[in-house]
């Protein structure tokens, strides 16, 4: 992965109301089976730092920064290579922490084609690539209790 893509929320489907790590990252797969790379930003406690260990990957974190300044060594960055194993750890896990206490910021994507972003997790709306076929990005907002809008409006 080389330079970071942006999406642009005019060109993609938003989902808004996902409050929960846990409902996420549970449900992640059915909207992105096929992602190969992820990029979560923040602080994360030690467990979810193990967890992210275990799924490390070599490549470096090629997701748009979504912190410019933070307190010395507060927020890290981390590549993990994609997987439902991941990703039902991180849900499990998230039962019993608070969302900042996992990540801030995350990004998922297919080689080098962004799929998903999503600054301010757990507040603000994701962003996901028009490349996700509407009928995925429906079932994974059913799953979490979210709303989705065409970002084109």
């Amino acid at each position: 992965m080389t330079s970071p893509a942006m999406l642009e929320e005019s060109r993609c489907w938003t989902v808004s109301g996902v409050r929960t790590a846990e409902e996420f990252f549970r449900a992640v797969s059915l909207l992105v089976p096929d992602a190969t790379h992820v990029f979560l930003e923040g602080s994360p406690v030690p467990d979810i730092e193990l967890i992210l260990a275990g799924a490390a990957d070599e490549a470096p974190y090629s997701a748009p920064a979504g912190t410019i300044w933070s307190w010395p060594r507060k927020n890290r960055r981390f590549s993990v290579r994609a997987s439902r194993e991941l990703f039902m750890q991180l849900s499990e896990a998230a039962a019993s922490h608070a969302e900042p206490e996992i990540c801030t910021h995350i990004h998922l994507y297919r080689g080098q084609e962004a799929l998903v972003q999503w600054f301010d997790a757990f507040s603000d709306p994701l962003l996901v690539s028009r490349s996700v076929e509407r009928e995925r990005v429906e079932s994974f907002t059913t799953a979490v209790g979210g709303v989705l809008a065409d970002g084109s409006a």
